[in-house]
């Protein structure tokens, strides 16, 4: 009986690196739109500053590697330029924007290999080194243009720009005042509610896009949101008075754009479904936790990035089914099989 040559059962795809990142950039217009209107022409100056860092790091990796430069043509440096750009204030010293693309990919991406080594979101470990390093320019933003008195010129980096608090800067900084003394007060611009929630709202609409496209599967995003919402609400619910509201978690700070943009990186997150969702669980969980007990009023990046650490635990404990498996094997089980 002659010998039958099957190849092996493999999953193929017609999608390329260079496709998704072109999708994720198409994504990101309307959010960046709605930062540029606004927050004026600063935000399109930030990004033209960290794209352009970002891609002449990328462009000396290669040199030095002696690799083409065609690697460029990948659109991963330039992604991560948008992705950190897209997080600046918009009157950020030109220098800040420039450091942070420098950073993200010699320190967050070929410091550890290149494309599909890092293990950390290189966007978000520049924003934190950004922040930490440099904590008083990081956390200025100019009051939107629809405030009484603000133009596009007082939005420029290195001018005396009209500033405000943020929604999660104004409630850390209220003191002992109660909420319903805090929302009476001045001490939070409805101008500036109403500009990030408009921004949040074009985060969402670039993220379903990338559902549509198949770019990102649901059920991260959707758990990371939920996991904010119902973990924000029985923090709430301890002491409505001194702790953020929920629906504030989502309308003020990065929580929607991290959702679709940033935790829904395939490389320093985890792999299989299950895993995501324990990863996107453990971020809002964290980023909770920050705002409300924290030093920093968001906390998005570093909980991203303590996430990051515990992926490769993630993915052992939630192994997908391999092909000719009934069930998938967790690492507790085919660990304790090696012994």
């Amino acid at each position: 009986m002659p010998l039958l040559k099957l190849s092996s059962p493999h999953a193929h795809s017609q999608t390329s690196t260079r496709w998704i990142m072109q999708q994720v950039l198409l994504a990101c217009l309307p959010g960046i739109l709605l930062l540029s209107w606004h927050f004026g022409p600063g935000i399109l100056i930030n990004l033209l500053l960290t794209c352009s860092s970002a891609l002449l790091a990328e462009a000396l990796v290669c040199r030095l590697r002696r690799r083409s430069l065609a690697q460029l043509q990948d659109y991963s440096a330039l992604v991560t330029g948008v992705l950190l750009g897209v997080c600046l204030p918009a009157t950020a010293p030109w220098w800040i924007p420039v450091i942070g693309g420098l950073f993200a990919l010699l320190c967050g991406k070929h410091l550890f290999g290149g494309l599909g080594q890092n293990p950390f979101n290189p966007a978000m470990a520049a924003y934190a080194f950004l922040l930490i390093s440099f904590p008083v320019q990081m956390s200025i933003w100019p009051l939107p243009q629809a405030v009484e008195g603000t133009h596009w010129l007082h939005t420029l980096p290195g001018t005396d720009a009209l500033t405000g608090a943020t929604a999660l800067d104004a409630w850390r900084n209220k003191g002992l005042l109660m909420a319903d003394e805090f929302w009476q007060s001045d001490r939070l611009q409805p101008a500036m509610l109403q500009a990030t929630t408009s921004v949040a709202l074009a985060w969402l609409l670039g993220g379903l896009y990338l559902i549509a496209r198949r770019i990102i599967q649901w059920q991260l995003p959707l758990t990371f949101l939920l996991t904010l919402l119902v973990f924000g609400a029985l923090v709430w619910g301890l002491d409505t008075s001194h702790h953020i509201p929920p629906w504030l978690h989502l309308a003020a700070g990065s929580a929607v754009f991290a959702a679709f943009f940033i935790l829904t990186d395939p490389v320093s997150g985890a792999t299989s479904l299950k895993g995501k969702m324990v990863f996107a669980l453990g971020a809002g969980i964290l980023v909770i936790s920050i705002r409300t007990w924290g030093s920093y009023p968001d906390g998005v990046a570093f909980s991203v990035l303590l996430m990051n650490f515990a992926a490769p635990a993630i993915d052992y404990y939630t192994r997908p089914r391999v092909y000719g498996h009934d069930k998938a094997h967790s690492g507790m089980k085919s660990g304790g099989q090696h012994k």
